[in-house]
């Protein structure tokens, strides 16, 4: 039996074999297309930026600029320094106080000695001759006319003439320029007058010595008051007053031997011999006895008006004052301008153009009219006048000054000045004191001013 088991088993098998479905086929995946290689991408360098160094501003020009104005004018000077520095950033100027200025005349003097001057300083003419002749300073006249710097020609008809000084002994060349200047003036009682049948201030001379025998009665009132060292500005605008002058065209010798000169000391003479005149005790006292009504007349600079104005309010015995030219013969006043400039010392071509920048913005109109208001001083330009309403109005005898610019004329430029100067006021001394004639004091005079203009 066992034998017909097995085949039927296999056929079993083969049957159930037969019987089951058969797998199902699984899916062929679908190719996916195929994508073209890339190359690799290259890095695209960035342009290297060329390396520029920050940009320095210039270093300034650095000035040293020396002066002889302290207290309220120093003042006055640092902060203009200030705003001139703010508004010019290539140019630094350090202002520095010298003392009075024979103090620094002094200290210029020793730092040119020394190698080492100040790029700029405030001078009068005598001593700016002196520091031409040492070789230290330079002539303005190629900067006031450098095209990107220098005066237009506008600039030049603002400018009054005696602001611009030239120098007869050095060829006529231009070694310095004012933003200041005072005037020599007649102070005048207007109520003295009035009492005596004068209406104004006398215009000639001989009015003038009308007046003074109407009024003078000694030694209670006289006419004039004279300086005890003389009054060399005030001689100076006698001369000037009679068409005359005190220097001849060239610096080499005097010119006020002639007759302007003449009769100015014998106007002195007159008024002392008739005792219409005296010596002041002190200095200033010409200010105090005004004041009293002991003087009818002074002459002085007009940087004394805010002094007579304190001296009259003190003592409360003038009324009415006022201040006119001196009398004249020649056809218009004349004033006699004076005061200090500005010198610029051999240095470097860019301080010399910088120090000239700074003087000519120191003429300007604006900041001139800021001194002015600190140092009633007269500015350069007539145009700063524009900008000077407010303070004329509260001093209107300035006011009336400045009218009288336009006639202005300025003293010797020569180096030997400061001496003529002391020579003159110690002839005007002695015609005072009659201990010489007037013929005889002029000549003397002019024989030590001549020497004098020899030696220099």
């Amino acid at each position: 039996m066992r034998k017909y088991l097995l085949p039927l088993v296999l056929t079993i098998a083969v049957l159930v074999a037969a019987c089951t479905p058969p797998a199902m086929p699984q899916p062929t995946a679908v190719p996916q297309p195929t994508t073209a290689p890339q190359p690799a991408a290259t890095a695209v360098p960035k342009p290297t930026a060329t390396a520029v160094p920050p940009t320095v501003p210039p270093k300034p020009v650095e000035i040293q600029f020396w002066h002889a104005q302290s207290q309220t004018q120093e003042k006055a000077i640092n902060a203009l320094v200030e705003k001139f520095n703010a508004a010019h950033p290539d140019i630094k100027v350090a202002a520095t106080f010298q003392g009075n200025y024979s103090d620094l005349f002094k200290k210029n003097t020793a730092a040119i000695a020394a190698g080492s001057p100040p790029d700029l300083s405030v001078a009068y003419q005598n001593e700016t001759a002196n520091y031409v002749k040492s070789d230290a300073v330079i002539a303005l006249d190629d900067l006031m006319k450098d095209p990107q710097i220098g005066f237009t020609d506008a600039d030049l008809k603002d400018i009054f003439p005696a602001f611009i000084d030239r120098y007869p002994q050095f060829g006529g060349k231009v070694y310095s320029l004012a933003f200041m200047r005072s005037m020599e003036v007649m102070f005048y009682n207007v109520d003295m007058l009035k009492s005596a049948g004068f209406d104004k201030a006398p215009e000639t001379w001989d009015d003038f010595m009308k007046v003074c025998a109407a009024l003078s009665k000694p030694p209670d009132v006289v006419c004039y008051e004279m300086p005890g060292s003389g009054a060399a500005s005030t001689f100076a605008t006698w001369v000037f007053s009679r068409g005359g002058d005190l220097i001849s065209a060239d610096g080499k010798t005097v010119a006020f031997d002639q007759k302007p000169g003449l009769d100015s000391l014998n106007t002195l003479n007159d008024m002392f011999t008739q005792k219409y005149a005296i010596v002041q005790a002190k200095a200033y006292q010409d200010q105090t006895d005004f004041a009293l009504g002991k003087v009818v007349f002074t002459f002085g600079s007009t940087a004394g008006l805010p002094y007579y104005a304190t001296a009259v309010k003190d003592a409360n015995k003038v009324t009415n004052w006022s201040i006119a030219p001196a009398p004249h013969s020649t056809k218009d006043p004349v004033v006699d301008v004076y005061g200090p400039s500005v010198t610029i010392f051999k240095t470097t071509p860019e301080k010399q153009r910088a120090a000239f920048v700074f003087i000519k913005w120191l003429m300007d109109k604006e900041p001139n009219a800021e001194w002015v208001k600190v140092s009633s001083y007269f500015p350069a330009r007539a145009s700063t006048k524009e900008a000077l309403g407010d303070f004329i109005k509260a001093n209107p005898l300035y006011g009336n000054a400045y009218e009288w610019l336009k006639y202005g004329r300025g003293e010797p430029t020569t180096s030997a000045w400061s001496p003529i100067r002391t020579i003159i006021g110690d002839a005007m001394v002695t015609v005072a004191n009659s201990k010489a004639t007037p013929d005889a004091a002029l000549k003397d005079a002019a024989k030590k001013a001549n020497d004098a203009l020899a030696g220099q």
